[in-house]
């Protein structure tokens, strides 16, 4: 294929990913999401969730926060299915509500950390849809980060033109 000049993008590495973790190789699959350096084929959060929910299934749970940590990394925001492959994964252990929220709560500190509120907010939508409320702190921190003036007037001009348009 690169011989040819065709340069693969995200779509077809990602379909080279699933069908190698469909064959139960989510390693090799993972060395072929480190391939994935070009600008037209940086991994989205589709492409990670594959390799997540294989590792998860494989019980190779260091490793898919290893990845997921290299997703935040490189700055690809985790979607509600990231949220679910773990919680799924958590639910197999003996405190998974205790477990689920600890996980989640971690996630949307080092989002805010990174300066990601948008990304942080919607895990926080996904932790009040399945009953697990944030930390104090960590409410406190998201609603700070959510109330500085230049976020609340683009929120404000976001409702106001969904209103109107």
């Amino acid at each position: 294929m690169v011989s040819s000049k065709c340069v693969p993008n995200v779509v077809t590495y990602g379909t080279i990913i699933n069908g190698l973790v469909k064959q139960g190789r989510a390693l090799d699959g993972a060395r072929v999401l480190a391939l994935m350096e070009e600008p037209d084929s940086q991994p989205d959060v589709v492409t990670y969730n594959i390799l997540l929910n294989a590792l998860c299934k494989q019980s190779s749970i260091s490793r898919a926060i290893d990845l997921l940590n290299s997703m935040l990394d490189r700055g690809c925001d985790p979607d509600l299915v990231t949220c679910i492959i773990f919680l799924r994964t958590l639910r197999e252990k003996l405190d998974p509500t205790q477990d689920g929220r600890e996980f989640l709560d971690g996630l949307v500190v080092r989002l805010l950390k990174r300066q990601r509120v948008l990304g942080a907010s919607k895990i926080v939508e996904v932790m009040l849809q399945k009953l697990l409320p944030p930390k104090p702190s960590t409410w406190a921190r998201v609603v700070e980060d959510l109330c500085k003036p230049k976020k609340v007037q683009a929120a404000i001009q976001k409702c106001w033109s969904i209103l109107y348009c």
